[in-house]
């Protein structure tokens, strides 16, 4: 009866110890799908950018990393980025500040929890100097 009962808990702990293990590479594997599928919406790549207007604001951050803006000529910018999402002066709420026209490029970066999100490239004689994310 020894022998049985001891054969019965090592069969039991074995199971046990199969849960446990099928439990945690369950969770790595969950772990690096969710990995994986982060680092595909956070990465840019220009054919994104066309594409997915309404979720730039998921990768903006890897295209500016990216992408040395400042300095860059408006045709290189327009090259890169395509033709700007708000012509005209336009101002935002956390700069506060107009931005005019002729000087800015505004992109279209998707509604970023409640608000607009925009990317606002400033320009002196056709050069980036400057840019900021903010929102309408």
């Amino acid at each position: 009866m020894d022998e049985a009962r001891l054969r019965k808990q090592v069969q039991k702990a074995k199971r046990w110890n199969l849960i446990v293990f099928g439990f945690f590479a369950a969770m790595a594997v969950f772990a690096v799908a969710a990995l994986c599928m982060y680092q595909f919406q956070h990465t840019y790549s220009p054919e994104k950018w066309h594409s997915d207007r309404e979720n730039r604001y998921q990768f903006v951050d890897d295209m500016l990393e990216k992408t040395q803006l400042i300095g860059k000529s408006e045709s290189e910018v327009l090259e890169l980025l395509g033709a700007e999402d708000l012509e005209g002066d336009a101002s935002f709420k956390r700069s506060k500040q107009p931005f005019p026209g002729e000087t800015t490029l505004i992109y279209y970066l998707g509604v970023d929890f409640m608000d607009a999100a925009w990317l606002i490239i400033s320009l002196e004689k056709d050069v980036v100097v400057d840019y900021c994310i903010d929102v309408s």
